[in-house]
């Protein structure tokens, strides 16, 4: 499952879910799932002052 993971502390936090998926990065700082016109997009969530790091297991 992938995940969200900050480099400097090690926080680690689930990929947000949208239309029954998992999200995926788009343009390196935002998150969408992409399936139909009415998904939004999400900006990746920043911890430690450091934008987090998208991760698949």
């Amino acid at each position: 499952m992938p995940q969200l993971i900050c480099r400097i502390c090690g926080n680690m936090k689930e990929v947000p879910r949208c239309c029954e998926e998992s999200m995926i990065v788009r343009e390196g700082y935002l998150l969408c799932c992409c399936k139909t016109e009415s998904c939004g997009y999400k900006i990746i969530p920043k911890c430690c002052g450091s934008v987090m790091e998208y991760v698949r297991d």
